[in-house]
């Protein structure tokens, strides 16, 4: 017993560490960059006709602005400077990393509950994190294991929704 006990808890730091490098290389990447010169080699290279300004055809080609070209345009001119160009990207992007960071943080809570709940072979199950909502897949023993496996997801706070993709192995 102790030592499954002293490999859940090996696995729970893995499970911690590996959850929060992506967050991190982010970070670092935004730290060697400030002043966000990709974003100005971007923007000059959306800028066809050099008029320092991007229209709504020449942002276009960027996805992020097919449909929030109006939100960025913060002056409503019917374009996009530079700083708004960037200041949109840069929201945006903010916004992704916490997304990403929060998912994260909710699928490692999940995995180590599931991983502390006696009994449960957490390890045939897979857990996955999209905006809050908890995804589920794998196998378990029994529909009891199933059932509480959902639960344990659902009481992890950022949790919106669980969807239980579990499947009870046949005898």
């Amino acid at each position: 017993m102790k030592n499954n006990t002293a490999f859940k808890f090996s696995l729970l730091g893995l499970v911690f560490t590996a959850s929060s490098i992506p967050s991190l290389v982010f970070a670092a990447d935004n730290m060697n960059n400030p002043n966000q010169s990709n974003y100005v080699k971007t923007f000059k290279a959306l800028d066809v006709d050099n008029s320092k300004s991007l229209s709504k055809t020449e942002a276009s080609k960027e996805k992020l602005f097919v449909k929030n070209f109006a939100a960025a345009d913060k002056n409503n001119d019917a374009s996009l400077d530079q700083d708004e160009y960037t200041e949109y990207k840069t929201h945006y992007e903010q916004a992704n990393v916490k997304r990403i960071a929060s998912d994260s943080l909710i699928t490692s809570k999940v995995k180590a509950s599931l991983l502390k709940e006696e009994g449960f072979k957490s390890m045939n199950v897979s857990v996955t994190t999209y905006k809050g909502t908890v995804l589920l897949s794998g196998f378990v023993e029994t529909e009891m294991q199933l059932k509480q496996a959902e639960k344990i997801a659902a009481a992890i706070d950022g949790v919106t929704m669980v969807k239980n993709s579990l499947v009870v192995k046949p005898e």
